[in-house]
C-alpha cells in the first residue's frame, strides 16, 4: 500500500503526493472551470465568404466549431482550411463550410481535467480545443485555449501557496 497515514487524506482530496506537484495541480482543475463560453461557431451550410467575415471579426481565434442545423458540432474550420480558395471569388461563394472543414475533431468535456487537456494540446500541436457536453453529445459549451490552461494552473499554484520555483517531486536531484 503506497499510502501512508499522512497521504491518505490528501488522496481523498484528489491530491496525489506520489506524482509531481504540477501534475497534481493540473489534475485537480476541471476544464469546465476554465473554458471561455463566448464561442463563435459557423453553420456547415455557410459559404466561405461568410466564414471569412467571421474570421475578420474574431478577436483572437482562428479555429471555429462547425455546427449542423440542430446546433451539434460536426467539425472545425481554420484559416488553414480556406487558404487554397482565398483568391477564387466564385469558389468562396459556392463552397460550403461543411465541405472544407475538418471532421475528425479532438474534443474535451467540462469534466475532463487540465492534465488531460495539456496532454492533448501537446500531442496534437493545438492552441485551442472545443469543449462539448459529452463525447456522444457534441453540443459545444465552450473553447479551451492552451494559454487559459497555463493561466489557471498559475492561479491555482498561487492559491495553494506552492512556490513556482519548486521542481516536480519526480525530478528533484540529490545534491
Amino acid at each position: 500500500n503506497p499510502d501512508s497515514i499522512d497521504t491518505v487524506d490528501f488522496s481523498r482530496d484528489g491530491i496525489d503526493l506520489h506524482e509531481g506537484r504540477e501534475i497534481s495541480v493540473m489534475k485537480s482543475i476541471k476544464v469546465g472551470r476554465v473554458i471561455s463560453e463566448d464561442v463563435d461557431f459557423i453553420s456547415e451550410q455557410a459559404n466561405v465568404d461568410q466564414l471569412l467575415t467571421i474570421f475578420s471579426m474574431a478577436r483572437d481565434s482562428f479555429y471555429f466549431p462547425v455546427v449542423d442545423e440542430s446546433g451539434r458540432m460536426t467539425g472545425v474550420v481554420s484559416l488553414q482550411d480556406v487558404k487554397s480558395i482565398l483568391h477564387d471569388e466564385e469558389l468562396r461563394l459556392s463552397a460550403r463550410v461543411g465541405n472544407i472543414c475538418t471532421r475528425k475533431v479532438v474534443v474535451l468535456t467540462p469534466e475532463d481535467n487540465l492534465h488531460t487537456a495539456m496532454a492533448l494540446f501537446d500531442a496534437k500541436g493545438l492552441e485551442e480545443i472545443p469543449v462539448v457536453e459529452a463525447e456522444d453529445n457534441r453540443w459545444v459549451v465552450g473553447m479551451l485555449k492552451r494559454r487559459e490552461v497555463i493561466a489557471a494552473y498559475n492561479k491555482e499554484v498561487l492559491r495553494r501557496g506552492i512556490s513556482e520555483r519548486v521542481a516536480p517531486v519526480s525530478s528533484v536531484s540529490a545534491e
